[in-house]
């Protein structure tokens, strides 16, 4: 209460009104899904006729479903296999674009170019690249005698393919987070451990990393939270294949909604990932520690 104490009734007012069309739109288009997929999960209901209640019959189907749980792991492989090699990776080529050499920027530009490149068009030309008979790849893999791999048709290669695309457009992404944490570290403290001699690692280990730990913490929770809500790359490279082993939970309640008509169901898969979600960032929270300094 005391924030309101600082502006008076009218700021308050004119605050609101300004604020009123990102809260309309994030009511409309995220807050009231989510309640309408709450009541619609418990009714069985295919579009077109007229719902029927069944309490709590989706989620017991969905808990008795393999095919939900292949998801779930196929989610799972996907949001960890992507998610925790551009912690890596945008960590190291953050450190690297910090340090001053030439035509830094020329590079930063070139780098973050994927990240510009929507989604859908990302997927697309990855789909080409991937092509067995005149993919980008094969100019490749044929000198190494590969020949027609099979890199989204094959079990064991459509999920590494998916992930390899997603690591080189999230990648850039994260790095410019990390590297707008590493400008914003006094540079007192770095020559102060220059002087003290401690090594490119312990000046990392023990000032870098402590100091960007909220940044780490941001980019840990959302690349998560993004990887297992991402759909484009699996409906247009695989459409959940070969199999099911690409059919990843977004997938699976898109094609539950609109291929086979069962909003109920899809509802509440979507209702039970939603909690998944919430509760593996809560997880998170807890693993790496973060407490927030009065």
């Amino acid at each position: 209460m005391k924030i309101w104490k600082r502006y008076s009734k009218r700021e308050v007012i004119y605050g609101l009104i300004f604020a009123s069309p990102a809260i309309i739109f994030f009511g409309a288009f995220y807050i009231f899904p989510i309640f309408r997929a709450f009541q619609i999960s418990f009714y069985k209901w295919d579009i077109l006729g007229t719902p029927s209640y069944t309490g709590l019959g989706n989620f017991k189907r969905l808990l008795t479903l393999g095919e939900f749980y292949q998801s779930l792991r196929a989610s799972l492989y996907y949001a960890f296999g992507t998610a925790v090699p551009i912690w890596f990776l945008a960590m190291g080529f953050a450190l690297a674009f910090n340090n001053k050499f030439r035509f830094n920027t020329s590079y930063l530009v070139i780098f973050y170019i994927p990240v510009v490149i929507p989604l859908i068009v990302w997927t697309i030309l990855w789909r080409l690249m991937y092509h067995p008979s005149y993919g980008l790849l094969t100019f490749v893999t044929k000198p190494l005698g590969l020949v027609n791999i099979p890199w989204l048709t094959s079990s064991k290669l459509a999920m590494p393919s998916i992930i390899i695309l997603s690591i080189w457009k999230g990648t850039p992404a994260y790095m410019i987070i990390y590297l707008a944490g590493l400008t914003s570290i006094p540079k007192e403290y770095i020559e102060a451990a220059q002087i003290d001699r401690a090594t490119k690692f312990q000046t990392f280990r023990y000032i870098i990393v402590p100091l960007l730990k909220p940044v780490i913490l941001y980019v840990v929770i959302i690349s998560v939270i993004i990887a297992f809500q991402i759909f484009d790359p699996f409906y247009a490279m695989t459409a959940g294949g070969p199999g099911s082993t690409t059919r990843v939970v977004p997938l699976f309640v898109y094609q539950s909604a609109f291929h086979h008509l069962k909003m109920g169901i899809a509802s509440a898969a979507s209702i039970i990932f939603f909690s998944m979600i919430l509760i593996l960032s809560f997880i998170l929270l807890k693993v790496f520690g973060f407490e927030r300094e009065e």
